[in-house]
């Protein structure tokens, strides 16, 4: 494009606009790259909020789906992790952000389906629930200290105390291959291989089994996000607990 120039800079790119320079952002997807802009004194607060986000995303498009009796597995990753941009862009744009949110789900067939006054809900649930778990998960990270989490050889795991917080699982079968395959493990172990150890049959399977998981340990042991990662590139048990053999 004339009178533009562009200069490399690592993830960034500064642009020269008449005389003004501008920050701008790209991020690579699957077939095509998008460009984000950014007030440049907002890139911090941007890069805190990325780091933890997208499970906030993914959990708040569960929350809303499940509550409108829609299936949130049929969400398409590209999509939370384009939703999970969208959001922390247009953060104080509240009316905006539905909009967005609202054309982003359009892609989900079950989503579209439903009249507009339906859809809105979920859009306005989304973003409400995604703000809650942001604002949770940063106050989460002001506090010291970290959960113990145990797990016994016949499949039982719990926290203390442990008569309050404690959920089995079948030591033998997929679930319980995933939970000990992430065992001790702090990087995140590609799906690829946890089909191979646990006998899922597909990544869709290993996502379906990490989900109903982090369901299960949210409810038994209160403790969210209890598996971190998704299907492109992996998991792990969230590093933010101590997860040991009792």
């Amino acid at each position: 494009m004339e009178g533009i120039k562009w200069v490399p800079f690592t993830k960034y790119c500064q642009r020269i606009v008449n005389g003004q320079t501008k920050m701008t952002m790209t991020m690579k997807k699957v077939s095509k790259t998008a460009t984000y802009k950014f007030n440049i004194r907002k890139t911090v607060s941007f890069s805190t909020t990325m780091r933890f986000s997208i499970d906030a995303t993914k959990r708040a498009v569960e929350h809303a789906f499940t509550n409108a009796g829609l299936d949130p597995l049929t969400v398409a990753q590209n999509t939370i992790k384009e939703l999970n941009i969208r959001l922390i862009e247009s953060e104080s744009e509240n009316s905006l952000l539905k909009i967005k949110v609202e054309s982003l789900l359009k892609e989900n067939t079950e989503y579209k389906n439903r009249n507009q006054g339906e859809r809105k809900k979920i859009a306005e649930e989304v973003v409400k629930y995604w703000r809650d778990e942001i604002k949770s998960e940063k106050e989460k990270n002001k506090k010291k200290g970290r959960v113990e989490v145990f797990i016994t050889a016949d499949g039982l795991i719990y926290r203390e105390p442990k008569a309050k917080h404690y959920h089995r699982i079948e030591i033998k079968n997929g679930r319980g291959k995933l939970i000990l395959a992430m065992l001790g493990k702090k990087s995140y172990i590609p799906t690829q291989s946890i089909i191979e150890v646990t006998g899922l049959c597909s990544s869709k399977s290993v996502e379906g089994a990490s989900y109903q998981m982090r369901k299960d340990i949210e409810k038994k042991l209160g403790i969210a996000n209890f598996i971190d990662g998704y299907q492109d590139y992996g998991y792990r048990i969230n590093p933010s607990l101590i997860f040991k053999k009792a």
